[in-house]
């Protein structure tokens, strides 16, 4: 068996540095690293894994160091958006609550800041001994390019958007989430469902929604007239086209899309129900799913610690994905109910749990 110290001698090192070299450390010079890592395979060495385990184990059952920060970077993100957006807060929140629940603290920066470049935030992380990188979801683009000095971090990603280069990611599993929001349809009787996707949220998901419709829509004969991937503004054009396919539900990608859809007021829409992808608890009228990505957000922080547990860095060589359906959640509406008083009539609203209507009655 090849040994550290075999390799040492022959890179003409020490054999701290062939520690830490092989371990990818950030510390070792790229030249280095690279040099220390072409001896040990030219002399077939090969990790013991019992060995690696426990190392891993030791480190992870060091106390983490008082102060120790991941960074929360919000890509192409101004800092109000950040701040005032529903949806990205309680990501943030859910990275923050699982950071803090393992010892870190979370440092948020912004790469749309004035003056700010990849290269310039690498400088300033690295400045403040920030190891940990945890990148924000991005709500307006499908693909995205950032030019961090990857070696010196241990990154992951918040969301489902194609990333250059590609790292481990967190995010929402839309294809079983379609599957899940079609099959609990089929249940309720409803077997016409047309889906309002987005175009921009269908790249982010990677089009995982389209495909998932396609597959398991009730009546697959029917499902590409069914399937529309942005929402016409002619409110002649989507009366016509509601016409010809006779949905009996609707199926939305967000709740924008449900807003506008209701705007246009096309006859006779507003009596089938309406299923949103994207839940929120804002609008519990429109049942769904509910992405929960405070929890993905936490598991993209169990991606950054366990990297920072192996002394894991750079830009991997084989991403890991997390992906979660999320949770089903049924309508809820404010039904009017009256109550008999001695001089008046008035009105007491009790929240309700609406099933699905009989859809042949549409």
């Amino acid at each position: 068996m090849i040994t550290l110290q075999q390799i040492a001698r022959a890179a003409g090192c020490s054999l701290a540095t062939v520690s830490y070299a092989l371990r990818g450390d950030p510390q070792i010079r790229p030249e280095t690293r690279k040099r220390v890592q072409a001896v040990a395979e030219q002399l077939g060495y090969r990790p013991n894994p019992r060995f690696s385990a426990l190392m891993s184990h030791i480190r992870q059952s060091r106390p983490v160091a008082a102060g120790e920060r991941i960074a929360f970077v919000w890509v192409h993100t101004p800092r109000a958006e950040s701040a005032k957006d529903p949806f990205l807060q309680r990501v943030f929140q859910g990275a923050k609550a699982r950071a803090e629940a393992l010892g870190f603290g979370l440092e948020q920066f912004w790469t749309a800041e004035r003056g700010m470049t990849d290269r310039r935030l690498s400088q300033v992380m690295k400045s403040r001994g920030i190891v940990g990188v945890l990148l924000s979801p991005v709500i307006h683009e499908a693909e995205v390019a950032l030019d961090l000095e990857w070696d010196c971090f241990a990154p992951a990603v918040i969301g489902s958007a194609r990333w250059s280069p590609e790292l481990h990611h967190a995010g929402h599993h839309h294809y079983l989430a379609m599957r899940l929001t079609l099959e609990k349809l089929a249940a309720a009787g409803y077997h016409r469902p047309l889906a309002i996707i987005e175009a921009g949220v269908n790249e982010r998901a990677r089009r995982a929604w389209e495909a998932a419709f396609t597959v398991f829509h009730p009546n697959r004969e029917a499902a590409a007239q069914l399937l529309w991937i942005g929402l016409p503004g002619d409110r002649r054009v989507v009366a016509r086209r509601i016409k010809e396919s006779q949905p009996d539900a609707f199926v939305m990608s967000d709740h924008a899309t449900i807003e506008q859809f209701r705007a246009l007021d096309v006859e006779g829409a507003a009596a089938r129900p309406i299923v949103n992808l994207h839940w929120l608890p804002s609008a519990p009228e429109f049942g769904g799913v509910n992405q929960s990505y405070d929890l993905v957000a936490a598991n993209a922080v169990d991606l950054v610690v366990s990297q920072l547990s192996s002394n894991e860095h750079g830009v991997p060589m084989w991403p890991r994905m997390l992906l979660f359906p999320g949770r089903w959640m049924d309508p809820q509406v404010q039904v009017a109910r009256p109550v008999r008083k001695t001089r008046r009539r008035e009105v007491r609203r009790t929240p309700v749990v609406v099933e699905p209507s009989d859809p042949t009655r549409h």
